[in-house]
């Protein structure tokens, strides 16, 4: 009977495991493949993710965000800043060829105190081009 008892919690804990596993892993399962409308989500265990326009802005000492609308210089109404991703998360060379381009980032929440009051901050795990929806 204990070999059944053994094999039982096994069993459960394998179960557990995963179920913490998959928690863990929260928002960061990948861009989605088809389109997808910008909005910032958060998941378990502070995980965050992030789908809209990728932008630089120059306030502050510069930092990369992501809006819900693309910029338009001709626009009355300006963008809404979905998230802001934390300088020191992103490879700054390499993100700066999305500039512009319709992205989904992942990471986690800062946690933290910002001065830049422009919206939550993402500590990027990943960021990869995503297909906009139809406008």
């Amino acid at each position: 009977m204990r070999h059944g008892r053994r094999s039982a919690t096994v069993a459960v804990s394998m179960i557990l495991f995963a179920v913490i596993a998959l928690t863990i892993a929260g928002c960061s399962a990948g861009p989605a493949t088809g389109p997808v409308k910008p909005a910032y989500t958060t998941g378990p265990a502070g995980s965050a993710e992030v789908v809209g326009y990728l932008w630089r802005s120059d306030l502050e000492g510069g930092f990369w965000a992501v809006y819900d609308a693309p910029l338009s210089p001709s626009s009355a109404v300006q963008p809404k800043i979905l998230a802001v991703l934390l300088p020191g998360s992103v490879d700054e060379a390499g993100i700066a060829a999305l500039d512009g381009r319709y992205v989904w980032a992942s990471g986690r929440t800062s946690g933290g105190v910002s001065t830049r009051m422009a919206g939550p901050e993402i500590l990027v795990d990943g960021i990869d081009v995503a297909t906009p929806p139809s406008q």
